[in-house]
């Protein structure tokens, strides 16, 4: 899809999805544990839904994949609905590697919209530092956005 400084974004093919799904799984199963039990017939159904809704990529960095992301555009810019990053690549800059990366494909003024768990701490720092903003607060969530410079 894009290239930036030696990292690329790689559609997901239909034969990964098992690989994909197991990535997901170990790494977004901790922090959701947190707060709600594992449904692993309710996380498989969304899983396949987000695929159908959005786009899969493998952010690869060197040709090692680094971390999955579900990325689509609509008329206000990218948004991204995953970022999975394996626990062993966590706090090594791969993700801040990796939305850079969806940030260099906006166009000026677009903007990157997601969200996250309006309680993980960590995660909503890490997008802080990326200069993500709050859009919306809600209950459980905030929506985050970051816009390209114009």
């Amino acid at each position: 899809m894009s290239a930036v400084a030696g990292s690329v974004l790689q559609p997901m093919l239909a034969d990964e999805q098992q690989a994909a799904y197991a990535l997901y799984r170990a790494a977004m199963m901790p922090g959701l544990s947190r707060i709600a039990r594992w449904d692993e017939a309710l996380q498989r159904q969304r899983f396949a839904a987000s695929q159908q809704a959005a786009s899969l990529f493998w952010f690869e960095e060197d040709g090692a994949r680094r971390a999955l992301l579900s990325l689509r555009r609509d008329a206000t810019g990218l948004i991204v609905d995953l970022l999975v990053v394996p626990p062993a690549q966590q706090r090594s800059g791969c993700g801040r590697r990796a939305m850079r990366l969806v940030q260099a494909l906006c166009r000026p003024g677009e903007l990157v919209r997601l969200s996250c768990l309006r309680h993980d701490r960590r995660v909503r720092a890490f997008y802080a530092a990326l200069g993500y903003r709050v859009g919306h607060a809600g209950t459980d969530f905030l929506e985050l956005l970051w816009q390209a410079p114009a």
